[in-house]
């Protein structure tokens, strides 16, 4: 309902998430644009995405979103920040606009958001994704089949298919009242989640291949080179569910995965039980949840591995 007070005044919305959208990103981005879609006809709005994976694009209006924001546009009524805890994080090169909005309202889940960012901020540290979040801000009564579908596939891919120990009750509260918009949860979850593209397939088994263990086997870590890169014709886009297979090596408490991004490494880490990766994060000017993190860093990958593994032994040490 929350949503619906901000949107009665608004002539004119655009919609942003982060860099290199990943499920949450984008099914929050999507679904609010496709509430507003259905809901307020007369407002003029914008979703702007970078690419996304393919698969996603079983979602309604999905086509619609823009790669890029421009900055000659005029400076909207009010726009939306999803998903994204800073603004160096904000994708489609939209800070401007953020910035000159007449109005802005930050969606957000990541404990690392500074609650600050925008005129209004709705940040929930302990809900499993924005997408959540966004959903109790909406009129259960107006949110249609479509936007419905944008919702649970944000939840299922930051909840790992509610297997991460960021789903809750009031989690699946959410998801019951998505399901009784009769979406197609099957195939969302199918193909978006559980399947992989060939090429895909081909670079995580390299990765799995070419993954070790560290501190007497509670760390699984591996990397991808540019020359890995080029060799299986692979973007980071395609990477972003790499790092929860190399959770899945038993025993082990955290996963750290590298990848080359703009001539950085792309830090993704991921913790099981006891370590919290947003502080370890932090210290590569990256943050997020505290079993799920990245950063960034401009050493080689060896380098930045032996960073993260005295940061992630003085957490188990204490």
């Amino acid at each position: 309902m929350l949503i619906d007070e901000l949107l009665i005044e608004a002539k004119s919305v655009a919609i942003f998430g982060h860099v290199r959208p990943d499920g949450d990103c984008v099914g929050s981005t999507l679904g609010l644009y496709n509430y507003i879609c259905d809901n307020y006809p007369t407002i003029q709005v914008q979703i702007f995405l970078e690419r996304f994976p393919e698969s996603y694009k079983i979602l309604s209006r999905s086509n619609e979103a823009n790669a890029i924001y421009a900055d000659e546009s005029a400076p909207v009524d009010l726009a939306f920040l999803v998903d994204t805890p800073s603004f160096e994080r904000i994708g489609a090169s939209g800070e401007n606009c953020i910035r000159q909005a007449r109005k802005t309202c930050n969606i957000d889940h990541h404990i690392s958001n500074p609650l600050n960012l925008c005129t209004k901020n709705f940040v929930d540290a302990n809900a499993s994704s924005a997408c959540e979040v966004l959903y109790f801000l909406m009129d259960p009564d107006k949110i249609s089949k479509d936007t419905a579908e944008c919702l649970y596939l944000g939840i299922v891919h930051d909840t790992g298919a509610f297997k991460f120990s960021c789903t809750s009750p009031k989690t699946m509260i959410a998801i019951g009242g998505l399901l009784e918009k009769d979406i197609d949860f099957t195939r969302i979850i199918n193909e978006t989640y559980y399947t992989r593209t060939y090429i895909q397939t081909l670079v995580t088994g390299y990765v799995m291949q070419t993954c070790k263990l560290a501190l007497d086997g509670k760390v699984v870590y591996s990397y991808l080179t540019p020359e890995d890169m080029d060799r299986y014709s692979v973007t980071p886009i395609e990477l972003n569910n790499v790092i929860d297979t190399l959770r899945e090596v038993s025993g082990t408490e955290v996963a750290i995965f590298l990848y080359p991004v703009n001539g950085e490494y792309k830090i993704s880490l991921r913790s099981n039980y006891v370590v919290d990766v947003n502080k370890i994060a932090s210290v590569f000017g990256g943050g997020g949840h505290v079993r799920a993190a990245g950063g960034n860093s401009k050493e080689t990958p060896e380098s930045t591995v032996k960073k993260l593994l005295l940061l992630i032994q003085e957490q188990l040490d204490s």
